[in-house]
């Protein structure tokens, strides 16, 4: 069994549903498998301003969001990142071993630091990948789930590893990414050229994951189509392709299957189809969201079990670092 880590950043209430099929559901079935770490990543919220209340709020939700979607903390750990020390501890040890100039060529920061003057730009967002290179490394993790966005993040991760172990001795293993093929990229309802997107200031982008019934149908029946009334996927159809994409991922059937439910019947039926599967998928998630919320208790009991669990394998980590780098007195 590989050792696997993935974080949630807690920037909204719940996941929309693109990260639930992109994501989450992906998480959860990797617990068959493997010996699985999942960490509300709440550090990383700080690298733009934040509201104190709000962050403590979607820390809590977030953590809720994975057990609700199907995280067993009977089976893998679960945590808040900021309670576990080590993660900026060995961020700072690998700062002292990264490279301005790979840091400077990560894309997400190229982009997000567009237009912005440099003094502006706070450094926790350029040093974001040394961070998310810790969360992984303080645990020795081999396998790391991560979409499309991140695969330069962890290509500079495995860098700083190797830079690590050839300068201080194996110490590290080199992690993998896990990329799942079907279902990574959901796009949005209002615009197939861009992903569902939790920082978006369109409401008709995405589906929150505790949206009432009402609301899923209102906003899929209002999402952009195609020209022509054909339910078919085709490159030439980026927005039916994208509902059929979403229709298949909350039902389980085949896209072909689908296509031929719906062939001669036009975008109207379908999309009254794809809105009450879409209902009938959710529900067992908001039930289960609320219940978790309203037993804190029982949630705080989890995230500090997960915390110890998670302390105790970063400690062992940090002993060894700390050793091989000279920060030991013997």
């Amino acid at each position: 069994m590989a050792r696997v880590f993935s974080g949630v950043k807690p920037t909204a209430d719940v996941p929309h549903l693109g990260n639930y099929i992109g994501a989450f559901r992906q998480w959860v079935a990797l617990q068959d498998l493997h010996e699985c770490i999942f960490c509300v990543v709440d550090l990383h919220s700080l690298t733009v301003p934040w509201d104190p209340e709000l962050l403590r709020k979607r820390s809590r939700s977030a953590a809720a969001s994975l057990i609700a979607s199907g995280i067993d903390p009977e089976r893998s750990v679960l945590f808040l990142q900021s309670e576990v020390m080590e993660h900026t501890e060995l961020t700072w040890i690998l700062t002292c071993v990264s490279r301005m100039g790979e840091l400077s060529r990560m894309t997400q920061f190229k982009d997000k630091s567009r237009n912005t003057e440099n003094e502006s730009i706070g450094t926790g967002l350029y040093m974001y990948p040394v961070l998310m290179a810790a969360d992984v490394l303080v645990y020795r993790g081999e396998l790391v789930p991560v979409g499309e966005d991140q695969k330069q993040h962890l290509e500079l991760m495995r860098d700083i590893a190797e830079r690590f172990n050839r300068t201080f001795g194996d110490t590290f293993p080199v992690p993998d990414p896990y990329i799942p093929v079907e279902g990574a990229r959901i796009m949005g309802l209002d615009d197939p050229a861009y992903k569902m997107a939790k920082t978006t200031e369109r409401p008709n982008n995405l589906i929150w994951m505790n949206d009432p019934p009402e609301v899923v149908r209102k906003k899929i029946l209002r999402a952009v189509t195609d020209s022509g009334r054909e339910v078919v996927a085709s490159p030439d159809k980026p927005a039916i392709t994208n509902l059929l994409s979403i229709y298949s991922a909350v039902t389980a059937r085949p896209v072909s299957e689908i296509e031929q439910e719906y062939e001669g019947k036009g975008y109207g039926d379908f999309k009254k189809g794809l809105a009450q599967a879409v209902i009938d998928f959710l529900d067992p998630f908001r039930a289960r969201y609320l219940e978790i919320l309203e037993d804190p208790g029982r949630l705080d009991k989890i995230l500090d079990t997960g915390a110890a669990q998670a302390r105790e394998m970063a400690q062992e980590t940090m002993q060894v670092v700390r050793d091989r780098i000279g920060l030991r007195r013997s």
